[in-house]
């Protein structure tokens, strides 16, 4: 490898430094510049309930032996319906056919638990449906429901007035069409609550019913519960339970009260950050006494490594950073240090036999890469295969694997072949820079020196 001058290395390692430095600001540290408020990468990746606790809520299904398919477009429509409100750590289950549960991780940014709570609250609002009658039950009651009929609710604005688009499908049109023919009013039921709505006479166009409000929160909120109500299957509200919920590990009493702020703090994220900081520290330091500059300079691409990886996290919301998640990120991080260790071994290795520095570190790395590659190729591979098959938090962790993957070949392939040449730049420096021992005191010179011996007498 050709290697860069003195002087150009010490640019280059400055300028490193500088950029490393502005991304560990922008990757962990929360800033606030004027009114704009910047929450760090790290700070807007998703991250789970079981890490950050949050709210839950748990829902009776009363429809009768409801399909699985039924079940699985309701959960869907419910976290679809959270997401498009600013809710990207929201995780819906099944609870067999009896029960849905949704968990909202720690709310963020300028949502608060109350908004939460209002949100939970709309799920188990109840069914949405339109009637002729003021009665679901009245036997002369035109009713049309909303998970057979509806097929999008939409709100828009128009010259200052906000507009809610209730839109029916073919079957649901002719329904609406008998309704409107039935009389000059129709009842909007969504659970307890109804709404008497006029119709103007005159109308042709049976696709939609449109009502309009110059409150918009008012029809942002009456458009949520209207989407959820028109779900396939049906949620009991009267026994519904919504109530915070603490990260695994955290102790304490939950409330269920929405205007619970003082929000207990997580236990584990702490223990988990707190752990990968102490177990990070103990690694660098150790790597930094043993091989020197050169591990100075690893660590700094695992530091470069670390803050692609919050970005790609940040970039994909809907990758959730779960346990699951910190002990996968744990072996990603634990396979890309080993393969450094070993490198780094290597050079010492092969400066004992006799090479210098610039040497050692060469065909270290020629000798290192193609089992690195195959090691780094094959685990991308199985992983690949795993992710055909996952699901859930399952496929959060394989993906957040494969991403540690991927940066560890991008850092073996480009990043350390750079490194090396600002390290052969400080090769007349001497040993001490990259914590190399005198060749006598080493137990591979002494073996060496036996043998060279050993055929001088021979060739006496």
């Amino acid at each position: 490898m050709k290697k860069f001058k003195k002087s150009t290395a010490i640019v280059f390692i400055s300028i490193l430094s500088v950029l490393f430095i502005i991304g560990f600001l922008f990757s962990y540290i929360p800033m606030t510049i004027g009114a704009k408020t910047f929450v760090s990468f790290s700070g807007s990746m998703s991250i789970s309930s079981d890490i950050t606790g949050g709210m839950y809520g748990e829902y009776n299904i009363v429809t009768e032996n409801p399909s699985k398919n039924d079940i699985v477009d309701s959960m869907l429509q419910i976290k679809e319906v959270f997401e498009e409100n600013g809710y990207r750590n929201v995780n819906v289950y099944a609870l067999g056919n009896e029960k849905i549960r949704v968990e909202v991780s720690y709310p963020r940014g300028s949502q608060t638990f109350a908004e939460t709570y209002s949100y939970l609250s709309a799920v188990g609002s109840g069914a949405f449906a339109l009637s002729s009658k003021n009665s679901l039950t009245d036997e002369k009651a035109i009713v049309l429901h909303g998970s057979d009929h509806v097929d999008e609710v939409k709100v828009y604005t128009n010259n200052q007035v906000t507009y809610m688009s209730i839109i029916f499908n073919e079957s649901g049109e002719e329904i609406y069409k008998q309704i409107c023919e039935a009389g000059s009013s129709v009842y909007m039921f969504l659970g307890d609550y109804s709404q008497q709505i006029s119709i103007s006479s005159g109308v042709t166009d049976y696709s939609n019913l449109t009502v309009s409000n110059t409150d918009y929160d008012n029809l942002i909120q009456l458009e949520q519960n209207i989407k959820l109500g028109c779900m396939k299957v049906e949620l009991d509200p009267d026994t519904a339970i919504i109530n915070t919920m603490s990260a695994f590990l955290s102790a304490g009493e939950s409330a269920s009260a929405p205007e619970f702020a003082t929000f207990l703090s997580s236990t584990t994220f702490i223990v988990a950050v707190s752990a990968l900081v102490v177990i990070l520290v103990l690694l660098i330091s150790l790597f930094a006494v043993r091989f020197g500059l050169f591990a100075i300079l690893i660590v700094l691409s695992m530091l470069f490594n670390s803050y692609l990886f919050v970005i790609l996290m940040t970039l994909m919301p809907s990758i959730e950073l779960g346990l699951s998640g910190f002990l996968t990120l744990a072996v990603g991080v634990s396979v890309i240090y080993t393969y450094a260790y070993i490198f780094a071994s290597r050079v010492k290795f092969e400066y004992n036999q006799g090479k210098s520095i610039s040497a050692a570190l060469e065909q270290s790395y020629k000798r290192t890469l193609p089992n690195t590659l195959i090691g780094n190729i094959m685990l991308f591979l199985m992983t690949l295969i795993v992710f055909a098959f996952a699901f859930g938090e399952l496929l959060s962790a394989t993906i957040i694997f494969a991403i540690c993957m991927a940066l560890s070949l991008f850092t073996n392939l480009f990043f350390i072949p750079f490194l090396i040449k600002i390290c052969i730049s400080f090769e007349g420096a001497g040993r001490k820079l990259f914590m190399l021992k005198k060749r006598s005191e080493s137990s591979e010179k002494i073996l060496v020196d036996d043998s060279d011996i050993t055929i001088s007498k021979e060739a006496k």
